[in-house]
């Protein structure tokens, strides 16, 4: 599910099935750092693009949270007590971002940042798929947590 009127309608509807929500952390930067940061943004909404696909109808993938300097832990905290009033369970963040390490947050997942464009089509799609795959397989032990 994406965060488009349609799909929206769907997860309201099926609630007690969409409980992940999946939100991108895109850092901008301008300068010498702005093409490191494009990079950790293609990584990063292409990791969150086939996460929400593969989990169509368990997730909800939202609009990029985009900053300039690392938002605070109270925005992400604000961002995960509004989701889990309504409805999401599990809120994920996704980011190639590398300061995102360096924080205590636990449901912080992080993707290496790649250089996408430089790759063919089908390192592109292994690259992709293994991050994917670590991504499903850390939301996969949340789930059973619980």
């Amino acid at each position: 599910m994406r965060f488009k009127p349609s799909d929206v309608q769907r997860t309201r509807n099926e609630q007690a099935y969409i409980d992940t929500l999946v939100v991108p952390l895109i850092p901008i930067g301008f300068g010498e750092s702005m093409h490191a940061f494009a990079e950790c943004a293609d990584m990063t909404t292409t990791v969150a693009s086939e996460v929400e696909r593969q989990l169509s109808g368990r997730a909800m993938l939202v609009p990029g949270l985009t900053y300039v300097d690392l938002p605070s832990l109270d925005q992400l905290n604000s961002w995960r007590e509004a989701a889990s009033a309504e409805q999401f369970r599990f809120v994920t963040f996704i980011t190639a971002d590398l300061r995102w390490k360096e924080t205590a947050v636990e449901d912080i997942v992080y993707v290496p940042r790649l250089s996408l464009e430089t790759m063919s089509r089908d390192q592109q799609g292994q690259m992709v798929g293994n991050f994917v795959g670590q991504v499903l397989e850390q939301l996969g032990n949340r789930w059973t947590a619980l």
